[in-house]
């Protein structure tokens, strides 16, 4: 086996009953977020399915949605935007160091001489 696959946080290493183990739920739950097609684990080549730590995070973080109340619909809504908001904050980042640190990033917005 590659032990660097496991490094990689797509890769399928996991089935539904260890998945389930490590979120805490029942495997069910795990089935319906592929049903729904939330989550959507790959299939091994008996058709079990297998999935990645960067799909046990979504799936882990909507059941924390499901349990503050919300529905399928906009806990999908709200990861979404939390991915969208963490890529947006990479790109600004990585921008942020294009320009060679000469603006400098303050975490409460721009500094009172207005540099970054």
């Amino acid at each position: 086996m590659n032990l660097r696959k496991l490094d990689d946080e797509h890769y399928p290493a996991f089935s539904t009953g260890q998945a389930a183990e490590l979120l805490g739920v029942e495997q069910p739950f795990l089935r319906s977020l592929d049903n729904a097609g939330a989550v959507t684990p790959e299939r091994s080549s008996g058709g079990h399915r297998r999935y990645s730590r960067h799909q046990l995070g979504r799936a882990g973080r909507l059941r924390e949605l499901f349990d503050e109340g919300h529905t399928l619909a906009s806990a999908q809504r709200i990861l979404a935007l939390e991915t969208e908001l963490a890529d947006t904050r990479a790109e600004l980042d990585r921008l942020r160091a294009r320009l060679g640190g000469r603006e400098r990033s303050h975490p409460d917005g721009p500094t009172e001489d207005g540099t970054g």
